[in-house]
């Protein structure tokens, strides 16, 4: 518990004991009206203007059980603890129903129709009674109103908070895209002039792969930025037509790039919804990627299996066989931001190494599955 809370608990407890003291004051100090059919026992009147004061105690945490157990003690000798109890039953009882019963019950106890047959008497005792039960149905009715206000701007807040996110992952892609668009579109440029000066006729066809590859990295790269920057986009893209996962071109680029990959498909493939066809396909690009850095030399398994209403994507490498001849560098946030891709669908990813030193990665995604928040994560 914290100060601020502590030190809340305890004046609301110290107010609880002034509470408490005053109504066992006044019972002691003004007598109220009595049935004289009941036995006068010595220090009736004393004892419960205390017993009923003590209950008092409990009106917070229990106003339900301290109400009752007044009255209780009231019917004995009424005390001057009903009316601190009545509004106790309207300030802090949730159950409306519970609330307006005790507090029938309250006004009947201060109205003692058995004891005074005459009309004015019984709605005189009943419209004081009436008084501090409508004062705490006020507060109650206001706490609620407060409460409510308090919730609606701290969803505001979110909102809020919500845009500004939006907007700044707007701006982070477009920086992203004039960035690195710049630089690939450079490297196009300088493959297809290395094609077109090249003598040897394999330097042409592997600066043509690379001009290629460019140019569908610089398409990909501005989908995704339209993707993050438009919300028309997103909504387009979550009503796309359903497809068959094809990874075709994936299996292609690295076999082409000298990895050996071996792709088995499971079952009868069906037609999966846009986001899960996309998160499937991120998590057989970010596996090849990987073996691509850290396995170099590896055989790569690819399995897709349609079992019901999923698909299970296995990718399996073996050790690497050599030491990588180019530095793709390490430290990334793909498995990172691959497992929240794969969540945002409703499926799980798991990850981890193989006994004789190769990797896996298993991921698990719903055919039909719609994104759990709106848009499609970058």
């Amino acid at each position: 518990m914290s100060f601020r809370a502590w030190s809340a608990t305890r004046r609301s407890f110290g107010f609880d004991v002034l509470v408490s003291a005053i109504a066992v004051a006044l019972g002691l100090a003004l007598r109220m009206g009595r049935d004289p059919g009941l036995v006068d026992w010595p220090y009736t009147h004393q004892v419960s203007a205390v017993l009923a004061g003590g209950l008092l105690l409990d009106r917070r945490r229990a106003p339900f059980g301290s109400g009752v157990a007044i009255c209780a003690v009231s019917l004995l000798f009424p005390t001057h603890a009903l009316f601190f109890a009545a509004y106790a039953a309207g300030a802090y009882l949730e159950d409306r129903r519970r609330a307006v019963a005790l507090i029938a019950a309250l006004v009947l106890t201060v109205a003692q129709p058995w004891n005074h047959p005459d009309a004015p008497s019984i709605v005189g005792g009943a419209g004081v009674a009436l008084v501090p039960a409508l004062l705490g149905l006020y507060v109650a009715v206001r706490r609620r109103l407060r409460l409510d206000r308090l919730d609606r701007a701290e969803r505001e807040r979110e909102l809020l908070f919500e845009q500004v996110r939006m907007e700044e992952r707007a701006r982070i892609a477009g920086e992203m895209h004039d960035v690195i668009t710049h630089r690939v579109s450079l490297m196009v440029l300088q493959a297809g002039a290395l094609r077109t000066r090249a003598r040897e006729e394999d330097v042409r066809a592997t600066a043509e792969e690379l001009r290629l590859v460019g140019c569908k990295a610089l398409e990909e790269l501005r989908t995704l930025v339209a993707v993050t920057r438009s919300e028309q986009q997103m909504g387009s893209v979550v009503a796309a037509p359903r497809a068959v996962l094809d990874v075709s071109d994936l299996v292609a680029d690295s076999r082409s790039a000298g990895v050996s990959v071996d792709v088995l498909t499971l079952g009868e493939p069906y037609a999966t919804s846009p986001v899960v066809g996309r998160a499937a396909y991120r998590v057989v690009q970010e596996a090849l990627t990987n073996v691509h850095k850290h396995a170099p030399g590896a055989v790569v398994d690819v399995r897709l299996h349609y079992v019901g209403d999923e698909v299970q994507i296995t990718v399996r490498n073996s050790a690497p066989t050599r030491v990588a001849d180019v530095a793709l560098g390490t430290g990334g946030s793909g498995l990172l931001g691959l497992r929240k891709r794969v969540e945002l669908v409703a499926g799980t990813l798991r990850t981890g190494p193989l006994p004789d030193g190769g990797y896996e990665l298993l991921a698990v995604l719903p055919a039909g599955a719609s994104t759990t928040k709106s848009g499609d994560p970058a």
